[in-house]
Parts: C-alpha cells; sequence; structure tokens
C-alpha cells in the first residue's frame, strides 16, 4: 500500500528491556526481538519503510522521535515508560503521524502498578496482549487503513 505515491513510512520504537525478550520471564516472549525484527521485515519489506529503535534509557527514546516526528505512524512499546513518563507523554504530543500503542502482554491483567498507561493518553490504537503477534496486528491494522 502507498500514501501519496511514497511508501508508508513507519517507526518501530522498544522501551527498556525489550531488547532482552526471551531471557525475560515468559510472559513476554520466547522468541528474542532480533528474531522478531526479522519476521517484521520479512514480511512487509516490499510495501513498508520500517526504522528500528531500541533504547533503555528515557531521554533517548525522546531524542530519537523529535527528529523523526514526520513519519505516518510509530508503533512504540514503551514497556516501564508506560506508566510514568510524562516526558515520554509530552514527546508523543508532538508527532505528526498516527501512534500505535503496543504491549506484548495484557497490562490489564497483571500487577495493580502496570495497569494504568500514561501513553494511552496519546494513542490512537492500542494493542495489548498478544505477544509478538501484537507487532503483526499493527502492521495490519496500518495497511488496512
Amino acid at each position: 500500500m502507498l500514501i501519496c505515491n511514497k511508501y508508508i513510512n513507519i517507526l518501530i520504537i522498544n522501551g527498556p528491556n525489550i531488547n532482552f525478550l526471551k531471557k525475560r520471564e515468559l510472559i513476554y516472549s520466547k522468541v528474542s526481538f532480533k528474531k522478531i525484527k526479522k519476521k517484521i521485515l520479512n514480511y512487509s519489506k516490499s510495501i513498508l519503510n520500517i526504522k528500528f529503535y531500541n533504547s533503555n534509557c528515557e531521554g533517548k527514546i525522546i531524542n530519537f522521535i523529535q527528529k523523526n516526528l514526520n513519519y505516518d505512524f510509530l508503533i512504540i512499546n514503551p514497556g516501564a515508560y508506560t506508566h510514568y513518563s510524562i516526558s515520554l507523554l509530552d514527546c508523543l504530543k508532538i508527532f505528526n503521524g498516527k501512534i500505535i500503542e503496543l504491549h506484548i502482554s495484557n497490562i490489564y491483567n497483571r500487577e495493580f502498578y502496570r495497569k494504568n498507561s500514561l501513553i494511552s493518553l496519546n494513542s490512537n490504537v492500542i494493542i495489548s496482549g498478544m505477544g509478538e503477534k501484537g507487532y503483526f496486528s499493527a502492521i495490519n491494522y496500518i495497511l488496512s487503513i
């Protein structure tokens, strides 16, 4: 699918500890993010321009978003920043495209402190609890609009 005769440009940003998928509790994933990334690229390589970014540092994530404000979509798994990062929420308010908030686990069926998402206040779509398939659901959503 093309938007205005150009590829759809997507940022996929992962916050803290997503780089440790497969090494963390099984509630998150049995598969490393490196393998998930490879599957995403194989799935969408001919129709989407995807830029990946992962950081355990809140400020680096914010800097990256600020440098890429004009992407069509942002799929963000903010990790623990979901629940308390006002600075990330403020940064997302200036992003020009649509924002898809993604969580591998179901944050609404977890500990009480994980049920609240500040990021949801500025998200267009929320995907939670689908495991690694959530990334593909986000891409399929993008392709459907």
